[in-house]
């Protein structure tokens, strides 16, 4: 009876030590890569782990190493990643050994430059997130009828800063949502007959744009287009006005947020930029916002439309 446990003992050391040689050891390489639910690029991603994590892999399926990683609920699956994204530090690597060749020894040839075999590009990912961003825009209104047509010399952009949050989802095709702050309006500024005068109207909006983005595929940086719709609430519709001239000068505000529909709406297009410095996540956008609301309340038939529309640049961070 000893002697069969020895034996058996002796069996399961050296079927441990058979198993424990077949075992790779994986160390990633690359900043970020996917760990997927199956060996598919188009599989889901369970988790991103960053260059250095170790793994052992004892099983491979073409170009994948299956691996066992646990998820941000503590349960542990089974998952593969990519031979590209990382190194065999010990093991037969048996994915990415290739299958030995016959030997061929041609004929002596001239010598010719080293050529360097051409591995494929690492994988690009869109990962999803939020934003939080200010902004600088440029404001105007159009008019069918435009009531101060002999004023459009003095007609200008109004400026004014802007801001709001924002939540992108990941993928190349995916939805970019926002909460922003936008002041609309007009400005007219000039001189006429000795007088100076800068006349502006605010409309102060509360937008809620739903765009599509498509991020390009691009390596290293992360370029994107966006296009969609925005419904806003104006919570303020106001004019400033000052007037000097001759020595004596006026200057003055009214409310006309009375007359001023309380719902905007329209289309948004326009592309952003997206990188990474120093670990701290850059984002920059350019938008043109197309009212197709008229602003008039209650109009009455002949009075003219007013519609909105403003380019705005907005810069911050994402997460």
């Amino acid at each position: 009876m000893k002697r069969i446990a020895v034996a058996l003992a002796l069996v399961l050391a050296i079927g441990g030590l058979a198993l424990s040689a077949e075992t790779t050891v994986l160390k990633v390489k690359v900043q970020t890569a996917n760990i997927r639910t199956q060996p598919d690029l188009n599989a889901a991603v369970i988790k991103q782990v960053k260059m250095g994590t170790l793994f052992e892999s004892s099983q491979t399926a073409g170009d994948w190493y299956e691996i066992s990683v646990t998820n941000d609920l503590g349960v542990t699956l089974t998952a593969y990643v990519h031979a590209n994204v990382v190194d065999v530090i010990s093991g037969p690597g048996l994915a990415v050994q290739p299958e030995a060749q016959p030997v061929v020894r041609p004929a002596p040839a001239p010598a010719r430059t080293p050529s360097y075999e051409r591995r494929p590009a690492p994988e690009t990912t869109y990962p999803g997130g939020f934003k939080i961003m200010a902004a600088y825009g440029m404001a105007s209104l159009t008019y069918s009828e435009d009531p101060a047509e002999e004023y459009n010399e003095y007609k200008k952009s109004l400026m004014g800063l802007a801001g709001g949050v924002g939540f992108y989802s990941g993928g190349l095709l995916g939805v970019d949502v926002g909460l922003m702050y936008l002041p609309k309006g007009i400005r007219y500024e000039g001189s006429l007959s000795g007088s100076d005068f800068d006349v502006k109207m605010r409309i102060s909006e509360i937008s809620v744009p739903v765009l599509l983005r498509f991020n390009l595929p691009v390596q290293g940086i992360n370029p994107y287009l966006l296009g969609g719709g925005e419904i806003a609430y104006v919570a303020q519709a106001k004019y400033d006005y000052t007037i000097s001239g001759g020595g004596d000068s006026d200057s003055g505000s009214k409310d006309i947020k009375d007359d001023v529909a309380s719902i905007d709406y329209g289309l948004v297009f326009g592309g952003g930029l997206g990188i990474s410095l120093s670990g701290i996540n850059l984002v920059a956008e350019l938008r043109y916002h197309l009212g197709l609301a008229n602003l008039v309340k209650d109009p009455k038939e002949g009075d003219p439309t007013v519609k909105s529309n403003m380019l705005v640049f907005l810069a911050g961070f994402r997460f």
